[in-house]
């Protein structure tokens, strides 16, 4: 007990920050918000596992989802910009104690890649990306295999 006491905390994504802001700015003219729950991501993986039959990317993308159980994808490219800006100033208030896994920049691109790696199941939980030049969040909350994740990237 004393061990885990003194174990660092991790650095979990606010899931419950996330989709508060996520629901106050949807109201907003210009916010666009997909949310798929385990309905929707059961559906979804349904129509890949037929398609898994005969194709082999197929069957690595169900891998990969198996264990994702919600998505949340918010656009906000066409709101005003004082809506933009303080959007984004309340998304990287709450993301900013999460764990960064990578970071992207092309110019004047950027984007980050936030989730929690849990290094002795190999899989990754709530999988959160922020591309404020892009105005898009993407959230994947369950767990994902890290190596089915990584033999589809390495395959591209």
């Amino acid at each position: 007990p004393l061990a885990a006491a003194a174990a660092p905390a991790e650095k979990n994504v606010p899931k419950g920050e996330l989709s508060a802001i996520i629901s106050e700015f949807r109201r907003c003219d210009g916010v666009e918000v997909v949310r798929l729950g385990r309905m929707g991501t059961a559906a979804i993986r349904g129509i890949v596992r037929m398609a898994a039959k005969e194709d082999p990317d197929a069957r690595q993308a169900l891998d990969v989802m198996r264990g994702v159980r919600r998505i949340t994808v918010l656009q906000y490219e066409d709101c005003a910009p004082e809506v933009r800006e303080r959007l984004v100033r309340r998304l990287d208030r709450a993301l900013d104690g999460c764990e960064l896994l990578m970071e992207a920049k092309d110019g004047d691109t950027a984007m980050r890649m936030f989730g929690v790696v849990d290094e002795a199941s190999g899989e990754m939980r709530d999988f959160v990306i922020h591309a404020p030049s892009e105005c898009a969040l993407i959230c994947v909350f369950g767990s994902l295999k890290m190596d089915s994740v990584g033999k589809i990237i390495n395959a591209k």
